[in-house]
C-alpha cells in the first residue's frame, strides 16, 4: 500500500472517531424519535436531514399500514382496494409521511419510518397469538427482566425482545466485544470493542425501539446490585449468565433477600437452572451445591482456578463429554471453556421461555432441567464402563500353591499372636497403587510370601515387577520385626524352581543359623509404623549432606543396589517434565488409564470398605487439580483430548510436585530378574524407613521406569504405536539424567521433599484377608 493511501486511511479513521465521539459515543444505545405531527419534531427532523448527508432513509410505512389492517381483519380476504380503503380510513387525512414516528439510530445514521408504539407493538406481536394471549402480552409489558452476562445472555435478551417477554430489560456486563466472542454472539464485526451492553441494546433498539432498555456497562457489583435489582421497580425475573463466580453468589444472595426468582442457562446439555426465591425465601443458593461458599473466596480467581467451583456448581457428572474434555485443555490448548453458537442460541431460547412463564405466574418449579439435543437426537452417549474390582484375595491362591518347602532344622514355631505381629509389619510395606499384592501362608514352621498377581499386574507394570518390589519391601519389614521380637531370620527368595508366585519363605530361629539375616539395619524397625507416602507440596531446599549419605548407605546395604540422586535445578526441571509426560501417556492410553482408575478410591467410605488402592484424599491435589482428575475418570473425554493432540495439562501435577522437590532418586540393581526386583524392594524399604526417621517425605513416581521396562524388555507389547514412539523419545532424554542401561532393574523413581503432614494415609486390608494358616 502506498504512503498516500495509508495516510488517507489514517485520516479517515481519525475523522470517524471524532465524529462518533461527537454524535454517537460508545455509550449511545437509545434512538431518537421524531413525530412529524408535532411541529417541534417536524422542524428538528428537517434540520437533521439538512445537516447530515450520510443519513439513509428507510420508509415502508405504507406496507406496515397494509399489514396492520390485514391483521385486524383476519376473517376477511382483503383485496388491494379494500386494503387501500382501510389504510385511508386509518390515516384520516394525515399525510402518510407524517403518520407514525421516524426513528433515528445515530450509531448507523439510519432513519426509519415506523408505526408508533401501540400499533408497532400490536403488529410486531401479532404472530405471538395465541401462544401468548393478548392478556398475557399486556401483562408481560409490565414485567421487568434483568440479564447479567451478555454472551449467553445476549441470546436470552434478544429472544425476550423478539417475543416482547418484558416491558423493561436491564442489561449488565462490564466486558467489551472481542472477535473471539463472535462465535456465539449474534452481532456484526463493526461492533468489535463496543461494550457488550451497548451492542446488545443497539440490536434490541433496531428490532424494537420502544422497548425500555437500561444498561449497566460496569456490570453488576456490590455497589450497584440494589440499583440493578430494584431501581424503577423490583425485577420480576433475574437471568444470570455471568462468568464471575463471586457475582453469581452475590446475585443469588440479594435475589433471595428481595424474593426475585433466578434463571440460569449453562450452554452445555441445554441445562436450565431455576431458583424460585420468590416462592421459597429460605431456599439454599444454587440448590445447596456450594455449601457455605462466599463471594469473597471466589473473587479474582484465574480461569484455571475457577474449574473446581464450576464443577461444584454444574455437577461433575452432569456436563457433556466434550466439555469435560475441553476443561482438561483449559489454559493449555484453549484459553477458557468453550461455548458454541448453537448451544448459546438454543439455551437463550430456553431461558427466555422459562423467564416468560415465570413472569406470567405459570407453575415453574425450582430445579435443574436438561434439554440435551445430543441425548434427544441421535441417542445417548452411553456410560463409561465400570472399572473391574481386583479379584478376591488369598485362599484360592494358597490352595493352588501346594505345600511350602519343608521346615528347616532348628526353626521355631510361631505362636498366633507373634505370627500376626510379623505379618502386620509386612503388610505395612508400600506397594504400587497400594495394591497390596501379597498372600501370607503359615505352614508348620515356615512363613511363605506369595505374589497375588491379579492385584498387581497391569500394563504399566511389566511382568508384575512392581509387585515383586512390594514383596521385597514386605520381606524387609518382616525381618526387622522378627529381629525386634528377638528372632533370627533366614529369607529364601523364590525357593521353588520355576515358581515365581512363591516369592519368599521365612524361617525363624532362636539362635542365628548359617545364612541368617544381618542385624545392621535393625534400628529402622521403629520407623515401620510411621513410614508413608507424602505427596504434599513443600519448599525446594538442598538435601543435607548427612541425609544424602544416610539414604545412600541404606540403599547400598543391599548388595548390588545403587541410589542415583538428581539435585541440580536444571536436572529437577527436566525429570519433572519427563515424569509429567509419562503421566500424560499413561492417562491417554486406554488400558493404562483403566489400570490407574481401578486403583483410585473416590470417597472415604469406599476407601474404608476396600482398604486398598489410593484414596483420592492421599493424592494431596489442589481443588483445581482434583476437579481435573475427576474429569479424567471418563476415558471417553480423554480419548477426545488424545484425538485433538492435547493433554499437556495432564503433565502439570507431576511438574508441580517436582518443583518443590529436594531431590529425585532412582534405586537400581544391575540386572532385571525377579530376585533383583525382590532385593530392590528391600533396598527401597530401607531407604524409605531411613527417610521417615530423618523427616524427609517420599513420593514414588514410578510410571516412567515401568513403562520403559515394557518398551525395552517387552518390545512395546501392549502399547499402541503412538505411545511407544513417544515413550522412546522420553527414554532418550531420561538416559541423559541417569546412568542406566537396558539391562538395569530400575526399581523405584521417587521424589524427596520437606513437606508438612499428610491429609490422609493409605489403609491396609485386614490380616484375615491376607494370612492363611494351614
Amino acid at each position: 500500500m502506498n504512503t498516500t493511501r495509508w495516510q488517507q486511511l489514517i485520516s479517515l479513521r481519525e475523522a470517524r472517531e471524532a465524529r462518533e465521539a461527537r454524535e454517537a459515543p460508545n455509550g449511545a444505545w437509545r434512538p431518537r424519535f421524531f413525530r412529524p405531527a408535532r411541529e417541534d419534531d417536524a422542524e428538528e427532523l428537517g434540520r437533521l436531514l439538512h445537516d447530515d448527508a450520510r443519513i439513509e432513509i428507510f420508509d415502508t410505512i405504507d406496507r406496515q399500514l397494509a399489514d396492520l389492517v390485514k391483521t385486524r381483519h383476519p376473517r376477511e380476504r382483503l383485496g388491494e382496494r379494500d386494503i387501500a380503503r382501510l389504510v385511508g380510513e386509518r390515516l384520516n387525512g394525515v399525510p402518510i409521511e407524517a403518520y407514525g414516528v421516524w426513528v433515528y439510530y445515530p450509531w448507523s445514521h439510519r432513519l426509519v419510518h415506523l408505526l408508533d408504539e401501540a400499533e408497532f407493538v400490536e403488529l410486531r406481536t401479532d404472530r405471538n397469538k395465541h401462544k401468548i394471549s393478548g392478556e398475557e402480552q399486556a401483562a408481560l409489558a409490565r414485567r421487568r427482566v434483568g440479564v447479567v452476562g451478555l454472551s449467553v445472555g445476549q441470546s436470552v435478551a434478544m429472544t425476550i425482545a423478539l417475543e416482547r417477554g418484558a416491558g423493561e430489560l436491564r442489561l449488565a456486563d462490564f466486558d467489551h466485544l472481542d472477535l473471539s466472542n463472535l462465535n456465539r454472539i449474534r452481532t456484526g464485526a463493526h461492533n468489535l470493542d463496543l461494550p457488550k451492553v451497548v451492542a446488545t441494546a443497539r440490536e434490541i433498539a433496531e428490532l424494537d425501539p420502544f422497548l425500555d432498555v437500561k444498561c449497566f456497562p460496569e456490570g453488576v457489583t456490590a455497589d450497584n446490585i440494589d440499583r440493578f435489582l430494584l431501581d424503577g421497580g423490583k425485577l420480576d425475573v433475574l437471568v444470570d449468565e455471568c462468568d464471575s463466580l463471586d457475582i453469581k453468589l452475590l446475585l443469588r444472595a440479594n435475589a433471595r433477600a428481595h424474593r426475585i426468582p433466578v434463571v440460569m442457562e449453562t450452554s452445555d446439555r441445554g441445562l436450565i437452572d431455576v431458583e424460585r426465591f420468590d416462592l421459597e425465601g429460605d431456599r439454599p443458593i444454587l440448590h445447596g451445591l456450594v455449601g457455605d461458599l462466599t463471594p469473597e473466596r471466589l473473587r479474582g480467581l484465574s480461569t484455571e482456578d475457577k474449574v473446581p467451583y464450576v464443577m461444584q456448581i454444574i455437577g461433575q457428572d452432569a456436563i457433556s463429554l466434550r466439555l469435560r474434555a475441553s476443561l482438561i485443555e483449559v489454559q493449555q490448548s484453549v484459553s477458557t471453556w468453550p461455548q458454541l453458537g448453537s448451544a448459546v442460541v438454543h439455551g437463550g431460547a430456553a431461558a427466555a421461555d422459562t423467564a416468560r412463564r415465570i413472569a406470567l405466574g405459570e407453575p415453574v418449579r425450582s430445579g435443574r432441567y436438561y434439554v440435551d439435543l445430543e441425548q434427544l437426537i441421535g441417542g445417548p452417549e452411553g456410560e463409561p464402563a465400570a472399572a473391574d474390582a481386583p479379584r478376591a484375595p488369598g485362599p484360592a491362591l494358597a490352595a493352588a500353591a501346594g505345600p511350602l518347602p519343608a521346615a528347616e532344622a532348628g526353626a521355631v514355631e510361631l505362636d498366633p499372636a507373634r505370627l500376626r505381629r510379623l505379618v502386620a509389619a509386612g503388610v505395612a510395606a508400600p506397594s504400587g497403587g497400594n495394591c497390596q499384592p501379597w498372600l501370607w501362608v503359615h505352614e508348620g514352621r515356615r512363613l511363605g510370601l506369595f505374589h497375588d498377581r491379579a492385584r498387581s499386574e497391569s500394563l504399566a507394570d511389566f511382568q508384575g515387577a512392581g509387585g515383586v518390589v512390594a514383596l521385597g519391601a514386605a520381606a524387609e519389614n518382616v525381618v526387622l520385626a522378627a529381629h525386634r521380637e528377638g528372632l533370627s531370620v533366614r529369607v529364601s527368595p523364590f525357593p521353588r524352581e520355576g515358581d515365581e508366585d512363591l516369592a519368599a519363605t521365612f524361617a525363624f530361629f532362636g539362635a542365628p543359623p548359617p545364612g541368617a539375616e544381618e542385624h545392621l539395619m535393625d534400628g529402622l524397625a521403629d520407623a515401620i509404623g510411621i513410614r508413608h507416602t507424602n505427596r504434599r507440596p513443600g519448599q525446594r531446599a538442598p538435601l543435607a549432606e548427612e541425609h544424602r549419605a544416610a539414604l545412600r548407605a541404606a540403599v547400598e546395604s543391599v548388595p548390588g543396589a545403587r541410589l542415583e540422586l538428581l539435585e541440580a535445578p536444571a536436572e529437577l526441571d527436566e525429570i519433572g517434565a519427563l515424569i509429567g509426560a509419562g503421566d500424560r501417556l499413561r492417562m491417554l492410553a486406554r488400558q493404562t488409564h483403566a489400570d490407574m482408575m481401578r486403583e483410585v478410591r473416590w470417597t472415604e467410605a469406599e476407601a474404608e470398605a476396600r482398604r486398598d488402592g489410593l484414596f483420592v484424599g492421599t493424592l494431596e491435589l489442589s481443588p483445581t487439580d482434583l476437579a481435573g482428575f475427576k474429569i479424567c475418570r471418563d476415558y471417553r473425554a480423554l480419548e477426545l483430548v488424545r484425538r485433538w493432540g492435547g493433554g499437556r495439562g495432564l503433565e502439570r501435577m507431576a511438574q508441580k510436585a517436582i518443583r518443590c522437590a529436594t531431590a529425585v532418586g532412582l534405586i537400581t540393581l544391575p540386572r532385571a530378574r525377579p530376585t533383583d526386583y525382590f532385593q530392590g524392594g528391600r533396598a527401597v524399604e530401607r531407604a524409605w524407613l531411613t527417610a521417615a526417621q530423618l523427616g524427609i517425605a517420599v513420593y514414588p513416581m514410578t510410571t516412567l521406569p515401568y513403562l520403559f521396562a515394557r518398551l525395552i524388555r517387552g518390545r512395546g507389547e501392549g502399547l499402541d504405536a503412538e505411545t511407544a514412539e513417544a515413550a522412546t523419545g522420553l527414554r532418550e532424554r531420561y538416559l541423559r539424567l541417569f546412568d542406566v542401561t537396558d539391562a538395569t532393574a530400575e526399581v523405584l523413581l521417587f521424589r524427596l521433599s520437606l513437606a508438612g503432614p499428610v491429609s490422609a494415609r493409605s489403609l491396609r486390608r485386614p490380616l484375615d484377608d491376607v494370612l492363611v494358616v494351614r
